[in-house]
Protein backbone atom coordinates (compact mmCIF):
# COMPACT_ATOMS: atom_id res chain seq x y z
CA UNK A 1 0.00 0.00 0.00
CA UNK A 2 1.40 3.41 -0.95
CA UNK A 3 2.25 5.91 1.76
CA UNK A 4 -0.42 8.44 0.79
CA UNK A 5 -3.04 5.66 0.71
CA UNK A 6 -2.06 4.58 4.23
CA UNK A 7 -2.28 8.17 5.46
CA UNK A 8 -5.71 8.59 3.84
CA UNK A 9 -6.93 5.36 5.45
CA UNK A 10 -5.71 6.50 8.86
CA UNK A 11 -7.28 9.93 8.32
CA UNK A 12 -10.63 8.37 7.45
CA UNK A 13 -10.42 6.09 10.48
CA UNK A 14 -9.70 9.05 12.75
CA UNK A 15 -12.69 10.90 11.30
CA UNK A 16 -15.00 7.95 11.90
CA UNK A 17 -13.75 7.55 15.47
CA UNK A 18 -14.35 11.23 16.17
CA UNK A 19 -17.89 10.98 14.81
CA UNK A 20 -18.55 7.93 16.98
CA UNK A 21 -17.37 9.81 20.06
CA UNK A 22 -19.44 12.90 19.32
CA UNK A 23 -22.01 13.39 22.04
CA UNK A 24 -20.39 11.00 24.52
CA UNK A 25 -20.12 12.75 27.89
CA UNK A 26 -18.82 10.83 30.87
CA UNK A 27 -19.74 11.57 34.44
CA UNK A 28 -23.26 12.84 33.83
CA UNK A 29 -24.91 10.24 36.10
CA UNK A 30 -22.87 10.92 39.23
CA UNK A 31 -19.91 8.69 38.33
CA UNK A 32 -16.59 9.30 40.09
CA UNK A 33 -13.62 9.47 37.73
CA UNK A 34 -11.22 11.27 40.02
CA UNK A 35 -8.60 13.70 38.76
CA UNK A 36 -5.14 13.40 37.24
CA UNK A 37 -3.91 15.90 39.84
CA UNK A 38 -4.68 13.86 42.92
CA UNK A 39 -6.31 15.03 46.13
CA UNK A 40 -3.26 13.98 48.14
CA UNK A 41 -1.00 16.44 46.28
CA UNK A 42 -3.54 19.24 46.65
CA UNK A 43 -3.96 18.65 50.40
CA UNK A 44 -0.21 18.27 50.95
CA UNK A 45 0.50 21.70 49.44
CA UNK A 46 -2.42 23.13 51.40
CA UNK A 47 -0.97 21.82 54.67
CA UNK A 48 2.47 23.21 53.81
CA UNK A 49 0.87 26.59 53.12
CA UNK A 50 -0.92 26.54 56.48
CA UNK A 51 2.29 25.55 58.27
CA UNK A 52 4.29 28.33 56.60
CA UNK A 53 1.63 30.90 57.54
CA UNK A 54 1.65 29.76 61.19
CA UNK A 55 5.46 29.81 61.40
CA UNK A 56 5.59 33.23 59.78
CA UNK A 57 3.04 34.59 62.25
CA UNK A 58 4.84 33.07 65.24
CA UNK A 59 8.21 34.39 64.09
CA UNK A 60 7.06 37.93 63.36
CA UNK A 61 4.37 38.48 65.98
CA UNK A 62 5.22 36.25 68.95
CA UNK A 63 9.01 35.87 68.89
CA UNK A 64 9.84 39.09 66.96
CA UNK A 65 12.27 37.23 64.71
CA UNK A 66 12.37 39.21 61.47
CA UNK A 67 14.64 37.03 59.30
CA UNK A 68 12.87 33.69 59.92
CA UNK A 69 9.52 35.46 59.66
CA UNK A 70 10.35 36.85 56.24
CA UNK A 71 11.60 33.47 55.04
CA UNK A 72 8.41 31.73 56.20
CA UNK A 73 6.29 34.50 54.67
CA UNK A 74 8.03 34.06 51.31
CA UNK A 75 7.54 30.29 51.60
CA UNK A 76 3.84 30.87 52.31
CA UNK A 77 3.54 33.06 49.20
CA UNK A 78 5.22 30.38 47.08
CA UNK A 79 2.91 27.66 48.42
CA UNK A 80 -0.10 29.92 47.82
CA UNK A 81 0.86 30.37 44.15
CA UNK A 82 1.55 26.64 43.83
CA UNK A 83 -1.81 25.80 45.40
CA UNK A 84 -3.57 28.12 42.97
CA UNK A 85 -1.78 26.50 40.03
CA UNK A 86 -2.69 23.01 41.23
CA UNK A 87 -6.32 24.08 41.74
CA UNK A 88 -6.39 25.39 38.15
CA UNK A 89 -4.91 22.14 36.81
CA UNK A 90 -7.48 20.11 38.76
CA UNK A 91 -10.29 22.22 37.31
CA UNK A 92 -8.99 21.72 33.76
CA UNK A 93 -8.68 17.95 34.12
CA UNK A 94 -11.99 17.48 35.95
CA UNK A 95 -14.84 15.67 34.22
CA UNK A 96 -17.58 18.24 34.07
CA UNK A 97 -15.00 21.00 34.55
CA UNK A 98 -12.43 21.91 31.93
CA UNK A 99 -12.90 18.47 30.37
CA UNK A 100 -9.22 18.10 29.48
CA UNK A 101 -9.11 14.39 30.33
CA UNK A 102 -12.01 13.77 27.97
CA UNK A 103 -10.14 15.59 25.19
CA UNK A 104 -7.05 13.48 25.85
CA UNK A 105 -9.10 10.28 25.74
CA UNK A 106 -10.86 11.39 22.56
CA UNK A 107 -7.48 12.07 20.96
CA UNK A 108 -6.14 8.65 21.96
CA UNK A 109 -9.15 6.80 20.58
CA UNK A 110 -9.21 8.87 17.40
CA UNK A 111 -5.76 7.51 16.51
CA UNK A 112 -6.80 3.93 17.17
CA UNK A 113 -7.22 2.27 13.78
CA UNK A 114 -9.88 -0.10 15.01
CA UNK A 115 -13.10 -1.55 13.55
CA UNK A 116 -14.89 -1.96 16.88
CA UNK A 117 -14.81 -5.77 16.87
CA UNK A 118 -13.20 -8.09 19.41
CA UNK A 119 -11.48 -6.91 22.58
CA UNK A 120 -9.37 -4.02 23.83
CA UNK A 121 -6.89 -3.94 26.71
CA UNK A 122 -6.46 -0.73 28.73
CA UNK A 123 -3.22 -0.91 30.72
CA UNK A 124 -3.23 1.54 33.64
CA UNK A 125 -6.99 2.15 33.49
CA UNK A 126 -7.18 4.33 36.62
CA UNK A 127 -10.85 5.07 37.30
CA UNK A 128 -11.93 3.31 34.10
CA UNK A 129 -12.76 6.44 32.10
CA UNK A 130 -10.86 5.55 28.90
CA UNK A 131 -12.07 1.93 28.93
CA UNK A 132 -15.66 3.09 29.42
CA UNK A 133 -15.36 5.68 26.64
CA UNK A 134 -14.07 2.97 24.31
CA UNK A 135 -17.05 0.76 25.19
CA UNK A 136 -19.45 3.63 24.50
CA UNK A 137 -17.68 4.45 21.23
CA UNK A 138 -17.82 0.87 19.89
CA UNK A 139 -21.04 -0.89 21.00
CA UNK A 140 -19.72 -4.38 20.19
CA UNK A 141 -16.29 -4.18 21.84
CA UNK A 142 -15.35 -5.85 25.11
CA UNK A 143 -12.78 -3.93 27.16
CA UNK A 144 -10.49 -5.22 29.91
CA UNK A 145 -8.90 -2.62 32.15
CA UNK A 146 -6.01 -3.43 34.46
CA UNK A 147 -4.25 -1.29 37.03
CA UNK A 148 -2.06 -1.60 40.08
CA UNK A 149 -4.31 0.99 41.78
CA UNK A 150 -1.89 2.56 44.22
CA UNK A 151 -3.22 4.54 47.15
CA UNK A 152 -2.23 7.99 45.83
CA UNK A 153 -5.20 8.52 43.52
CA UNK A 154 -7.81 6.56 45.46
CA UNK A 155 -8.90 4.52 42.43
CA UNK A 156 -9.87 0.87 42.65
CA UNK A 157 -11.63 -2.03 40.95
CA UNK A 158 -14.93 -1.35 42.73
CA UNK A 159 -14.89 2.29 41.52
CA UNK A 160 -14.27 1.20 37.91
CA UNK A 161 -17.03 -1.41 38.01
CA UNK A 162 -19.48 1.04 39.55
CA UNK A 163 -18.67 3.68 36.91
CA UNK A 164 -19.12 1.14 34.10
CA UNK A 165 -22.48 0.03 35.51
CA UNK A 166 -23.66 3.63 35.85
CA UNK A 167 -22.67 4.37 32.23
CA UNK A 168 -24.52 1.25 31.03
CA UNK A 169 -21.51 -0.76 29.82
CA UNK A 170 -20.86 -3.10 32.76
CA UNK A 171 -21.51 -6.20 30.63
CA UNK A 172 -18.70 -5.21 28.22
CA UNK A 173 -16.12 -3.85 30.68
CA UNK A 174 -14.04 -6.00 33.02
CA UNK A 175 -11.47 -4.66 35.47
CA UNK A 176 -8.74 -6.50 37.33
CA UNK A 177 -5.64 -5.82 39.36
CA UNK A 178 -2.48 -6.12 37.29
CA UNK A 179 1.07 -4.92 36.83
CA UNK A 180 2.09 -3.44 33.47
CA UNK A 181 5.49 -5.12 33.84
CA UNK A 182 3.91 -8.54 34.37
CA UNK A 183 0.87 -8.70 32.12
CA UNK A 184 -1.28 -11.84 32.13
CA UNK A 185 -1.80 -11.43 28.38
CA UNK A 186 0.27 -12.99 25.60
CA UNK A 187 1.15 -9.90 23.57
CA UNK A 188 4.99 -10.14 23.68
CA UNK A 189 5.52 -7.02 25.76
CA UNK A 190 9.02 -6.69 27.22
CA UNK A 191 9.12 -6.68 31.05
CA UNK A 192 10.90 -3.36 31.50
CA UNK A 193 10.36 0.37 31.10
CA UNK A 194 11.53 2.14 27.93
CA UNK A 195 13.30 5.46 28.13
CA UNK A 196 13.88 6.76 24.60
CA UNK A 197 10.53 6.36 22.83
CA UNK A 198 12.08 6.88 19.39
CA UNK A 199 14.33 3.87 20.04
CA UNK A 200 11.36 1.90 21.33
CA UNK A 201 9.35 2.76 18.20
CA UNK A 202 12.18 1.51 16.00
CA UNK A 203 12.42 -1.70 18.03
CA UNK A 204 8.73 -2.30 17.40
CA UNK A 205 9.27 -1.79 13.66
CA UNK A 206 12.23 -4.19 13.72
CA UNK A 207 10.18 -7.00 15.27
CA UNK A 208 7.37 -6.67 12.76
CA UNK A 209 4.95 -4.00 13.93
CA UNK A 210 3.53 -1.88 11.10
CA UNK A 211 2.68 1.83 10.76
CA UNK A 212 4.52 2.59 14.02
CA UNK A 213 4.39 6.32 14.69
CA UNK A 214 5.09 8.68 17.58
CA UNK A 215 2.45 11.40 17.41
CA UNK A 216 2.79 14.77 19.14
CA UNK A 217 -0.63 15.33 20.70
CA UNK A 218 0.16 18.38 22.86
CA UNK A 219 -1.49 20.86 20.50
CA UNK A 220 -4.38 18.59 19.53
CA UNK A 221 -5.32 17.56 23.06
CA UNK A 222 -4.46 20.76 24.93
CA UNK A 223 -4.82 23.48 22.30
CA UNK A 224 -1.17 24.51 22.43
CA UNK A 225 2.18 23.19 23.62
CA UNK A 226 2.39 26.07 26.12
CA UNK A 227 -0.97 25.12 27.67
CA UNK A 228 0.10 21.48 27.80
CA UNK A 229 3.29 22.49 29.61
CA UNK A 230 1.26 24.51 32.12
CA UNK A 231 -0.65 21.31 32.89
CA UNK A 232 2.59 19.33 33.23
CA UNK A 233 2.21 17.40 29.95
CA UNK A 234 4.17 19.55 27.53
CA UNK A 235 5.76 16.48 25.91
CA UNK A 236 2.44 14.71 25.40
CA UNK A 237 2.79 12.02 22.72
CA UNK A 238 1.14 8.73 21.85
CA UNK A 239 2.69 5.69 20.21
CA UNK A 240 0.53 3.88 17.67
CA UNK A 241 1.07 0.89 15.43
CA UNK A 242 -0.35 -2.43 14.23
CA UNK A 243 0.69 -6.00 14.79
Amino acid sequence: MEKNTVQETLKNGMGNNRLQQKGIRLGTHGEKYGNWMSNSVFYLVGRLLALAVVLAALSLIVFRLTAPGVIFAIAAAVFLVLLGWIAWIRRQYAFGGGGMMERIHQTILSYLDYDGKGTLLDVGCGSGALAIRAALTWPEVKVTGIDYWGAVYGYGQAMCEKNAASEGVASRCAFQNGDANRLDFSDERKPRMYGDMEVFAQELRDIGYQDVRLIDTAKEAFGSRRRAAMMMLGESRILVGKK
